[in-house]
């Protein structure tokens, strides 16, 4: 609905229902007017005055039951033709009221209604055309009495009696009082018309600005759905996601149980040629009959055994069966390269940095499909611990690559359609609580700030999963140049320094007098010291401990960041640095988080060449050290 419409609309409803309290008022004060200032005749009967009111009454209940009308069918005409018609039925009623009771009363000030009325609906235009013909009649009404007066006194009576002089004096003398009201209907106008006007202004901008903050209050209710829709995913993937890591736990120790289950069928193989025929090919048909790849080499280093998974993956025959291999790193399957056409890429146990000396990964592309497998290479030992030969094991990797894949892809780009729709709420936010829409209590105040803080960590948590997005594809770009590490822990510290005095942590620096510049990222390592020691500070009881230290050596320093908060259980201290892990103690304590930043943290230190290491007991405090090259880092 037009917000003109609907004001006129409201004008017209409020004029009609004061009217049922002022006409009874104007016709009282009318009478009371007339009682007093016509002393030599009375120009009415209560009869004609009351009758007039009934039908004032009257007019005022059809005016009432044409709006009900007009609400129902929402008609501008009718409305514009209502509003009209008020102003001229109440100046005519006036004009009545005003011949009844005499032009000497004080019934001039009545039209000053319909000029105010005129100034609401219409402005001040029309309530300067209300007040001229206000003026028109009430001047018209009092000079047509005037010479009504004067004529019969001077046509009937050669002269005037001292009580008739004084009542043409009296009449002569309210002429002139309504001119000059006359004037002032104008006046009136003018200053009702120009100060409506303004209000009207005012509400124009007030329900504009209304309508913005519903619009963007709107605005932001959609993004808040599509953000609880997107949590929502996010939650369930995140179930999926817990649910495979439990079946790829109970595949891992399929894979150990059939590791040990395929050396001890191996050897049982080997002691089978000392027995009869049949128990040989037993225990063969079940090496055999294993999905996955194994390649059995001999102590004299040549394939004793390939089953027919091996066959069909590599491209073996029964002409490989004999065939001499390199002992050369343990049996690296890179040795296999003259027996084997297709292209594959091999991973060292260092390249993966794993503990497991026997462990690579190989990755061959079959039939148009990128397969992945981990390769352990173990010794087969007889029932007397005799080497008889080792077996190359080839677990299937690829579903669980390929699942890590599609959830780094996930993680990617619902961090990236997050963002933009969190900076949108974000700005929208600040700006109303900038003021720049309008003057917000303190109430709105305070539940906007709360709104603004929670999109912060949503976005602080989006940012996270991005950097460790661009860690996982190798993007999270490092710029490396000698910097002073002294000067960065000290700004870090200074950072934090407003929230370690809001809980009364006791903050401990010690710094090196002297240290070499070291070769770092600046921002990366930034990034990862503040994450430190936000989580001190974060799982720090009030009136706590923090220490934080740097060690100067030959080639390497050692930093230290030390507290006596909640600690860690010793369940999860192994899993402390891997993605979305939170220990279950903090859990308890604090529900935000992401159990992403000791996760960037372990990834920047190893990328400068150093390591990281955690000592922690539940209920006394945790230790964080790692260390960092000199010099630049290989």
């Amino acid at each position: 609905m037009d917000f003109n419409y609907k004001r006129k609309l409201e004008i017209n409803e409020w004029i009609i229902t004061t009217r049922w309290f002022y006409m009874v008022a104007v016709f009282l004060i009318g009478i009371l007017g007339n009682s007093l200032i016509s002393i030599f005749e009375v120009k009415f009967t209560f009869f004609s005055i009351s009758f007039l009111l009934l039908i004032y009454l009257f007019i005022n209940a059809c005016l009432y039951r044409t709006l009900i009308a007009i609400k129902k069918h929402q008609s501008e005409i009718r409305l514009k033709i209502l509003s009209v018609g008020q102003i001229i039925i109440e100046l005519i009623i006036f004009t009545i009221v005003m011949r009844l009771v005499g032009e000497e009363s004080i019934a001039s000030v009545f039209f000053f209604l319909p000029i105010i009325s005129a100034a609401i609906i219409f402005g001040t235009k029309g309530a300067v055309i209300t007040a001229l013909a206000s003026a028109i009649l009430v001047n018209v009404s009092v000079v047509t009495g005037y010479m009504d007066l004067l004529i019969q006194y001077i046509f009937n009576r050669n002269i005037f009696n001292a009580a008739e002089l004084v009542e043409l004096r009296y009449i002569t003398f309210s002429l002139i009082s309504v001119i000059v009201t006359s004037n002032f209907y104008i006046v009136l106008a003018f200053v009702s018309g120009y100060s409506f006007k303004l209000i009207f202004k005012r509400e124009q901008k007030l329900m504009a600005q209304a309508e913005q903050l519903v619009m963007e209050k709107q605005t932001g209710e959609e993004e808040v759905k599509r953000l609880d829709a997107n949590a929502n995913k996010l939650a369930e993937q995140d179930r999926k996601l817990k649910s495979i890591n439990i079946e790829l736990s109970k595949r891992l120790n399929q894979l150990e149980n059939s590791e040990k289950s395929i050396i001890r069928a191996f050897a049982d193989l080997q002691e089978a040629r000392k027995k009869t025929d049949d128990e040989r090919n037993k225990t063969a048909a079940i090496i055999s009959n294993f999905i996955d790849p194994i390649i059995v080499i001999d102590v004299e280093n040549k394939i004793n055994l390939i089953n027919p998974s091996a066959m069909e993956v590599f491209g073996f025959s029964a002409d490989d069966l004999g065939k001499e291999v390199s002992p050369k790193n343990n049996y690296s399957f890179e040795n296999f390269k003259e027996l084997i056409q297709e292209d594959f890429n091999i991973k060292t146990n260092k390249e993966l940095k794993s503990s497991n000396p026997n462990e690579e990964e190989l990755v061959i592309t079959v039939a148009e499909q990128e397969l992945t497998y981990k390769v352990i290479t173990a010794p087969v030992v007889d029932s007397k611990k005799n080497k008889i030969g080792v077996m190359k094991i080839f677990y299937n990797l690829t579903r669980e690559k390929m699942i890590d894949k599609m959830k780094s892809e996930f993680i990617s780009i619902a961090a990236h359609q997050l963002r933009t729709p969190l900076s949108a709420i974000k700005w929208v936010i600040k700006m109303i609580l900038d003021g720049e829409v309008g003057e917000l209590n303190d109430e709105q105040k305070e539940f906007l700030s709360k709104g603004y803080k929670s999109n912060e960590r949503i976005i602080e948590l989006v940012n996270d999963m991005l950097n460790v997005s661009r860690i996982e594809e190798g993007r999270f770009g490092y710029t490396f140049n000698k910097e002073d590490f002294v000067s960065l822990v000290n700004k870090i510290a200074g950072n934090e320094e407003n929230v370690l005095e809001s809980k009364s942590i006791k903050f401990t620096l010690n710094l090196p007098t002297s240290l070499p510049k070291i070769y770092m990222d600046k921002t990366k390592m930034d990034l990862a010291i503040t994450n430190l020691l936000e989580n001190a500070i974060k799982y720090t009881p009030e009136h706590g401990k923090i220490s934080l230290s740097v060690e100067a050596g030959d080639k390497f320093i050692k930093v230290r960041m030390k507290d006596n908060g909640v600690g860690i259980p010793k369940n999860d201290l192994p899993k402390l640095f891997t993605k979305f892990f939170r220990a279950v103690n903090v859990i308890r304590m604090q529900t935000e988080g992401s159990g992403l930043g000791l996760f960037m943290v372990k990834n920047i230190i190893k990328r400068h060449g150093g390591e990281i290491m955690v000592n922690s007991e539940e209920g006394k405090g945790t230790e964080f050290i790692f260390t960092l090259p000199i010099g630049e880092s290989k």
